[in-house]
């Protein structure tokens, strides 16, 4: 495994913070960790970004029953249902964390004094590596006009003589459908006709390399360079 690599470092170092990195693993990582000063260095930056998220959640009194769980797991009872309960909220918590995170950098690049309707749905849209190129989001306003904002992540590769297009793929896994060209750097944002939401809502994103201005034919010409899916927020 090669242990200079970014991603591998970030992908880690942010399981462990998350407390999903365990056993054999968390140990290898922690020895890791006594020898490699960047390793600590970005265990110390996905703990800053999560507290700051904690803090920005309102505190909710846990129902009865997460108590039980708790106290099921203190005194060594391993049941079954107790178990997968505790995984399921797990899951449940880490993708809030991802999508409170986008939406709370979206709302940070908003200029002073602009407001804007509130996106309705947030995607991070990834390589094959988890290395993230854009985040997107989704506004709807009250006369049913949509728009999709997008902002380039600083770790993008770019392309000076190329295009990144944005593709739905719709879930009946009909023809992709253009929804443009993704900025390589800052922001831009794209109309969405209202037709499209439907398969915005059900679908899947993709974004291929294309010539400069986009696929001369109107279908994905390029390889699949990025992906990502909107979620609900």
């Amino acid at each position: 495994m090669n242990y200079d690599n970014d991603n591998l470092k970030d992908m880690l170092s942010a399981e462990y913070v998350l407390g999903t990195l365990r056993g054999r693993a968390r140990r290898r990582f922690l020895r890791l960790v006594e020898t490699r000063p960047e390793w600590q260095a970005a265990i110390d930056w996905w703990r800053h970004r999560l507290n700051l998220l904690a803090d920005m959640v309102p505190a909710i009194a846990p129902r009865k029953e997460v108590w039980q769980h708790i106290e099921i797991r203190l005194y060594g009872q391993r049941l079954r249902s107790a178990l997968n309960w505790w995984r399921g909220l797990a899951l449940a918590a880490s993708g809030f964390v991802v999508v409170l995170a986008v939406f709370m950098v979206l709302q940070a690049q908003q200029p002073a004094g602009v407001t804007s309707p509130a996106p309705t749905n947030v995607a991070v849209l990834t390589d094959n590596n988890a290395k993230a190129g854009w985040m997107l989001s989704l506004t709807r306003s009250a006369d049913g006009k949509a728009e999709m904002h997008a902002a380039a992540l600083p770790s993008l590769q770019a392309f000076p003589d190329k295009s990144f297009e944005l593709w739905i793929l719709p879930a009946d896994k009909s023809a992709p459908v253009s929804l443009g060209i993704l900025p390589q750097q800052g922001k831009g944002s794209m109309p969405i006709p209202p037709t499209l939401l439907a398969a915005l809502d059900t679908g899947g994103l993709a974004v291929t390399l294309e010539p400069q201005g986009g696929s001369p034919s109107g279908s994905p010409t390029g390889p699949v360079l990025y992906q990502g899916k909107l979620a609900q927020i």
